[in-house]
């Protein structure tokens, strides 16, 4: 798996080969702080060995090396804060788009921000992006930056998303505000239903 890790974006493109673990198709909301879980490198590598469907806690202990008690920790760090899911004895990646909101209050009404510019979306063939603000322009100089145009644009066919970005990492962001602005939006005025999970934190 390729990733490129800047401080505004991380993109990991998938290797076409391998087994393809089970996917969600959830949209999972989260506060900034658990957002932040997946910017620190260790958490991030956990849920990559994860998207390359090495879901048990030995398969995940030999492909990040860690010790038995610091995989522990971070693997309750990460389910926690929403990131991945633990059925039976398999780890999982939670969903397919993470989106980070805010509570406010606005004339005795409590509103739900969402943000269009810190977000992720994970698909099990394409790999996983994060986006953490606006990217500058890394795309020129990047060795992926050819490899990231196939991947984007193989993901915009995939999802119906006509995209209007020259580089890849706006490419990117554009894509994510797509899942937010037209599809979680559309699911919400369809009746979609929001299920608020009691977390461990």
């Amino acid at each position: 798996m390729n990733v490129v890790t800047k401080p505004e974006i991380i993109v990991s493109i998938n290797e076409k080969s391998g087994k393809v673990p089970d996917f969600s198709d959830d949209y999972v909301l989260m506060r900034e702080k658990e957002f932040n879980a997946v910017l620190d490198g260790v958490n991030l590598s956990i849920i990559l060995a994860i998207m390359r469907g090495h879901t048990h806690f030995v398969e995940l202990m030999r492909e990040t090396g860690l010790q038995k008690g610091k995989l522990a920790r971070r693997l309750k760090r990460l389910l926690d804060s929403g990131w991945i899911t633990k059925e039976d004895n398999k780890y999982l990646v939670s969903g397919r788009i993470f989106v980070v909101y805010d509570i406010g209050e606005i004339n005795g009404n409590i509103t739900i921000h969402i943000s269009t510019d810190k977000g992720a979306f994970a698909d099990p063939v394409y790999g996983l992006v994060v986006i953490s603000g606006e990217p500058r322009n890394y795309c020129s100089t990047c060795p992926l930056r050819q490899a990231c145009v196939n991947n984007v644009k193989s993901m915009a066919r995939k999802y119906g998303v006509q995209l209007r970005g020259v580089e890849p990492s706006e490419a990117y962001v554009e894509l994510f505000r797509v899942f937010v602005e037209r599809d979680l939006t559309r699911k919400l005025r369809s009746g979609w239903r929001i299920i608020i999970k009691k977390g461990e934190v």
